[in-house]
């Protein structure tokens, strides 16, 4: 890695580049640590690796032989900001793993000693929880989870009043199918709607290589109105969590209520599979239809902690929706054909992460 080797940053704590045999650590430190996510884990490092060719330059923090922290970090060279460096491109969550301020500090330290040497923009920290990094936030997204029921006939019952109805409607036309085989139908439906909404799609490969690495902690769930697919998720299980990810809908499905019949459904999933938390992503708080179909289902808001260490930018960046820029470009990406947009949109994204 440019710029890092190991290097003493006091009497105890080591900071270094991750290596290959620091995988089955860094996998165990993940899944054992409270704060760490799905995107913490190194399937999905990879699945980014091998789809768009990002450079990663993770961190790790040993205190002799023992991991005691971890940070997952791309160099991502965009056409719009610049080189920068994230954590985690294409994830709602990312940032620094540790057993203590101490160790947060020094993978910090050293996060931002290899971004003035690879001369970029910023470092972007994905953290979903609270931290003391005294860092600037970029304060536009909201995240919603919840304690799933215990059994999966009280999933029901436990929804708002009119989502319960809307889902009961649903279920008396709709039928629903969960399969490994069903990724490709998931992306179509993921595509159409990524155009209908004006932003670019991710490539196909991304999912293929997702699945690959997660196994069948990737699970892909359809909804049908007869024989067509009308709505679909592919969502991501980490401990005793499920991950809605990536989705799409028709518009026949929407009215057809085929959305609250497919949350419904996968939120009974994860019950019997004992699951015991559904994550419902992140939602920009601009972005109100959305948002309010999180708390529609009874799930509250809570902020996300996106943090920003400018190196050579001297402001935040936007690269969302929000911005007026991407807003146009939104309009026009609606009108352009589903092929055009769906190839279009795998490049596209490989600049905004």
């Amino acid at each position: 890695m440019t710029g890092i080797g190991p290097s003493r940053l006091n009497d105890v704590i080591q900071v270094m580049p991750y290596a290959e045999s620091h995988a089955e650590a860094w996998q165990k430190y993940v899944y054992a640590h409270p704060s760490a996510t799905v995107f913490h884990m190194m399937d999905w490092s990879r699945a980014v690796e091998k789809t768009y060719g990002h450079r990663p330059m993770h961190l790790t923090a040993w205190s002799g032989d023992r991991l005691v922290g971890v940070l997952p970090l791309f160099l991502i060279k965009s056409i719009f900001v610049g080189r920068v460096l994230v954590s985690v491109p294409y994830a709602t969550y990312g940032g620094i793993l540790a057993d203590s301020d101490e160790v947060t500090n020094s993978l910090l330290a050293a996060a931002e000693n290899l971004s003035a040497e690879l001369n970029a923009e910023y470092l972007e920290l994905r953290h979903r929880d609270e931290n003391n990094l005294n860092l600037p936030e970029i304060d536009r997204y909201d995240t919603f989870r919840k304690r799933l029921p215990d059994n999966p006939e009280d999933v029901l019952p436990s929804l708002p009043k009119k989502t319960r109805a809307a889902a009961r409607k649903g279920l008396k036309i709709l039928t629903v199918e969960i399969s490994p085989d069903l990724l490709d139908l998931v992306y179509d439906l993921y595509s159409f709607t990524m155009r209908r909404l004006g932003s670019p799609n991710f490539k196909r490969r991304l999912f293929q290589e997702l699945q690959s690495g997660y196994g069948e902690d990737c699970v892909c769930l359809v909804v049908k109105d007869g024989a067509k697919p009308v709505a679909g998720v592919i969502s991501y299980v980490f401990r005793d969590e499920i991950v809605p990810y990536f989705s799409g809908s028709l518009p026949e499905g929407m009215l057809k209520n085929a959305n609250n019949v497919m949350y419904l459904k996968l939120m009974e999933y994860a019950v019997e599979r004992g699951l015991r938390w559904f994550d419902f992503n992140r939602t920009r708080r601009d972005n109100r239809g959305p948002h309010a179909f999180k708390r529609y289902h009874g799930f509250e808001p809570s902020p996300l902690h996106y943090q920003i260490s400018l190196n050579k930018a001297e402001q935040l960046p936007n690269l969302s929706p929000s911005n007026r820029k991407f807003a146009l470009a939104g309009r026009v990406w609606r009108k352009l054909p589903l092929w055009l947009t769906r190839n279009a949109g795998g490049r596209i994204t490989k600049w905004i992460p």
